[in-house]
């Protein structure tokens, strides 16, 4: 093996310069292989020259080996960055089958992956996946990104036979430059993509993975690395570049007023969540359209800094650090969104804070800061702050008050997938996503991938994804990813499809109330379901809620159904709540993706109500008038009981198509089908019974009979009356009802004054006539079972 070192001084300590291995020497004097022995020097088809680094170990299992080099006197965060080297791989690349160059590595061949906490830069093929392409990644732990897709495959492209030359280059901005070379000169590709985040610059390692049978065919040559060489003898704080979340925003004081014991300023605080120092020299606070801009001032390993208006900073200099901004954004009571971008542009940290996230009415009415809980995870928001617990109303420059363990543990919620238009379609996420940007190639809109993803939050919550092809209205689309969606935290989100459509105006009878808790548990939330019937895809931002003063005709102020644009798709549910986690907790047979959270609902009373549904135009698109006389009479009490509908799509006027959540339900089923519902059968007579028999018992299982007509005309007027087994009149279930050609009647098991009846056999007299004077009747038996 041949290692050169060329140096050509600069500076004392700054030197530009190469390595170069082409292995000649026929030893590995300088590489560290994860398992010795298992890598040699080898003229067994070698690349070039008389020797070449091959893999030489016979495996009877499968495995993974690496070999690699210490490069730590490279300094890629002060100048540019080209690395060069030739490789052939023997077999068809495959999930089993592959291999990966850490170009840069905080971790040596011996640990590398094995225990997760490996950072740095990698290009090869099926590191992640499977789509044999050749692809640069970004490594942090176990998080895996794609930096740069050469959109060079190479199963079909490269082969087994041929040996390629891959040239990668890195601008000092964090910009990569891939290419691709058949030997000696064929350019086969050149691809490009932009990172900028550095860490350790410690080995160069080659990672093989193999299958018993595929071991021994992997050959590397001709390494050749080019860039800034020197001893970093003054440690991270004067090369490294802060990464994302490394600094973070941990206290805001947005309302100092009425003091508690600080100064009657606002001001917030940063801390240094690392062990390197920073220079913050043009870094800034951004904050709308502002952006504040630091002087040179210094934050130390884990230290803390106070951040106010130059004119407050003597009134902070006895808390700690301070620094004073010439221009200091205002800090709103109700909440913003501040940001903070290093010098390069790169987002550090970010909060979308609320007053709510107080969780304490006096405090959140001034006087008291907001604290985070737990900086080690800083995108954790609303469910990692809360009001300062401090006796002074803050405490800024050290440790807050609320400091303690609160780990992130799950992505939390779901993506929203909603098309702006025909060509643009909105993804939002609850929580900030880094790496979904170079994601293109692992998305799909009905198996078509799309032309580019544009960020269109400066906190990463939200994308525009632009179509190849627009999209038609009626028809539902699917949004699907083979790759990973994770938070900050590394957690993964849990689905990876996702449907939408095209919306269109809602129009009378387009949307239904489906499910209404009026009467919730004490502490609990109020939730109404909504249910589309219609062939539409509706927007239910385009909702609105109002309840009625049946006495004095007063409505309320108008709720919205969704706070931003959802879809709402041909049959589907679509529940909304002030309080999704405790609605969810509660009701165990409800449907969490189908739940939404909003700022507030119509009054819906415990004893009666009146509610309606209109669009953004103010069309009414659906009405009911509730009470808790159409819960069920086995009931000793209606609290917690949500009122759903037997039939989705049937008038949400008619009082007899609601009945009592089911108890083996959990009494409610917000955003999954209702516990009673009962699908009307297809009719084989004009009139037909749901079943021969119920058992109104309240377990959701027929609890209760249908009575269902097919009929002819639009002019049918129907009786429905219930009899024992002896003739003796038992309950009227309709007088005179005036019917179209279609309609479904309800009898719950009870007698005209409300009592259960008992087990026996009764019979269900119809009578029926029409707008022509003709006249039917029928008799059907139903059997009652009581337990």
């Amino acid at each position: 093996m041949k290692k050169v070192i060329l140096l050509v001084c600069l500076m004392p300590c700054l030197a530009y310069g190469q390595i170069v291995e082409n292995f000649e020497p026929g030893n590995l004097n300088n590489w560290r292989q994860s398992t010795d022995g298992r890598w040699r020097a080898d003229t067994s088809e070698c690349i070039s020259g008389r020797y070449s680094l091959h893999h030489i170990f016979d495996n009877t299992d499968s495995g993974t080996d690496r070999t690699g080099i210490n490069i730590d006197t490279l300094q890629p965060a002060e100048g540019a960055v080209s690395w060069s080297f030739t490789v052939r791989h023997g077999y068809d690349p495959s999930s089993l089958n592959n291999w990966a160059v850490l170009l840069m590595s905080d971790s040596d061949s011996s640990t590398i992956f094995s225990d997760g906490n490996i950072n740095g830069y990698a290009i090869g093929v099926n590191l992640t996946g499977y789509d044999d392409t050749l692809r640069l990644w970004k490594v942090k732990g176990t998080v895996i990104t794609t930096v740069v897709n050469s959109r060079i495959n190479w199963q079909t492209v490269i082969g087994t036979n041929i040996a390629v030359r891959i040239f990668v280059e890195r601008a000092t901005g964090g910009r990569w430059n891939v290419s691709v070379y058949r030997l000696p000169d064929d350019l086969i590709g050149t691809s490009s993509g932009t990172d900028n985040e550095l860490s350790d610059c410690e080995w160069f390692v080659i990672s093989y993975s193999y299958s018993s049978s595929r071991d021994r065919l992997l050959w590397f040559d001709d390494l050749r690395i080019e860039g800034i060489f020197h001893e970093d003898n003054n440690g991270p704080v004067t090369f490294g570049v802060p990464a994302t979340g490394d600094i973070v925003i941990s206290e805001i004081m947005a309302d100092p007023e009425p003091v508690v014991s600080l100064p009657a300023s606002e001001y917030l605080e940063i801390t240094n969540r690392t062990g390197y120092t920073f220079n913050l020299k043009n870094w800034k606070l951004s904050s709308g359209e502002l952006n504040y801009l630091f002087p040179e001032i210094i934050i130390q390993p884990f230290g803390i800094l106070i951040i106010c208006s130059s004119q407050d900073t003597s009134d902070f200099s006895g808390y700690g650090k301070v620094i004073g901004l010439n221009q200091f954004p205002t800090l709103t009571d109700n909440g913003k969104i501040l940001l903070l971008y290093d010098s390069d542009g790169k987002l550090i940290h970010g909060v979308d804070y609320s007053s709510e996230w107080y969780n304490d009415e006096l405090k959140s009415k001034g006087g008291w800061s907001l604290e985070m809980i737990d900086t080690d995870f800083p995108f954790y928001y609303n469910s990692n702050w809360s009001a300062s617990e401090s006796r002074r109303g803050g405490t800024p420059g050290i440790v807050n008050s609320v400091a303690g363990n609160n780990p992130d543990n799950r992505f939390s919620g779901d993506l929203i997938v909603f098309p702006a238009d025909s060509i643009n379609i909105s993804i939002r996420s609850p929580e900030p996503l880094f790496s979904f940007m170079p994601m293109t190639d692992s998305i799909h809109i009905d198996g078509r991938c799309p032309a580019e993803i544009c960020l269109s939050d400066p906190l990463f919550r939200e994308f525009n994804i632009r179509l190849t092809s627009p999209l038609a209205r009626g028809k539902v689309y699917q949004f699907e990813t083979s790759g990973e969606i994770k938070d900050f935290a590394g957690n993964k989100l849990m689905k990876d499809k996702f449907s939408f459509g095209l919306s269109e105006p809602a129009e009378q009878g387009d949307i239904l109330f489906n499910e209404i808790l009026f009467n919730a548990l004490p502490g609990d939330p109020d939730y109404l379901e909504l249910f589309n019937p219609s062939e539409k895809t509706v927007d239910a931002a385009r909702l609105e809620l109002v309840s009625v003063n049946d006495e004095s005709g007063d409505t309320s102020q108008i709720s919205m159904v969704a706070d931003e644009h959802q879809c709402i798709l041909p049959g589907q549910y679509f529940a909304i709540t002030t309080d999704m986690e405790m609605v969810t907790e509660r009701y165990f047979s409800g449907d969490p993706d189908y739940i939404s959270e909003v700022g507030s609902l119509p009054s819906m009373p415990d004893d009666k109500g009146h509610l309606i549904l209109f669009s953004r135009e103010l069309v009414k698109i659906d009405e009911v008038s509730y009470s808790e006389k159409m819960q069920s009479s086995l009931l000793a009490g209606y609290e917690g009981v949500a009122l759903e509908k037997i039939n989705p799509a049937n008038n949400s006027g008619d009082a007899g198509n609601w009945h009592s959540a089911s108890e083996s339900s959990g009494w409610g089923t917000p955003g999954a089908p209702n516990s009673v519902w009962s699908e009307t059968p297809v009719p084989s007579s004009r009139v037909n019974l749901s079943s021969s028999r119920i058992t109104p018992d309240g377990d959701g299982f027929e609890d209760m009979l249908l009575i269902n007509f097919n009929l002819t005309g639009n002019s049918n007027v129907v009786s429905v009356t219930i009899f024992d087994e002896s003739g003796s009149y038992v309950r009227k279930v309709a007088g005179n009802l005036y019917a179209g050609p279609e309609a479904s009647l309800v009898w719950d098991g009870t007698a005209d004054d409300g009592s259960m009846v008992d087990t026996g056999i009764y019979i269900v007299f119809i009578t029926m006539f029409d707008d022509s004077g003709k006249t039917n009747k029928w008799k059907k038996v139903c059997t009652v079972i009581r337990n």
